[in-house]
């Protein structure tokens, strides 16, 4: 009987899995006192040749998750005296596989990286950073581009969400 060392398989099985948001609060720092929200504009950072302008569903899919949580919104960090969390969101990287040029053992992946800064609405002292990346390997887990920078996107809001209820 052959022995498969079992290192390699968890790295492979760890790739085509939804990671988890990598989440950098600064010390002392709890979203529990922010109940108020600003979703900024999103920037995009990565270079990808997108069709069209997707900053604007990055953040409408942000604030939808955070509706769904239960967070209020508000259009700007006047609208309250209430502590508000300011989310400040760049598109980091994005890869298709679908642009890359397929052969018979090609692997094509796709993966995207978005971050989002944590800012104190009144103050602007910086509160922490949420960075959610996804990856996908087209073969296995056929998902569209747009739809994994949605899941990227959703991933933030609902790291959000979490940490403020």
């Amino acid at each position: 009987m052959k022995v498969v060392p079992l290192f390699p398989l968890l790295l492979l099985a760890g790739c085509l899995a939804p990671l988890k948001p990598i989440v950098n609060l600064e010390p002392g720092v709890s979203l529990k006192d922010y109940r108020v929200v600003v979703v900024g504009p999103v920037s995009d950072r990565s270079g990808y040749p997108f069709k069209y302008k997707v900053e604007d569903s990055v953040r409408a899919r942000i604030v939808d998750q955070l509706r769904k949580d239960g967070l209020t919104l508000a259009p700007d960090t006047t609208h309250t005296a209430a502590p508000i969390l300011f989310v400040v969101t760049s598109i980091d990287k994005f890869k298709s596989g679908a642009l890359a040029l397929q052969s018979p053992n090609a692997i094509s992946s796709s993966g995207c990286t978005v971050s989002s800064r944590l800012l104190d609405g009144h103050t602007g002292r910086r509160l922490g950073e949420i960075v959610a990346s996804e990856l996908s390997s087209d073969d296995t887990q056929p998902t569209s581009p747009f739809g994994l920078l949605m899941t990227c996107a959703r991933m933030v809001g609902e790291e959000i969400g979490r940490r403020s209820h």
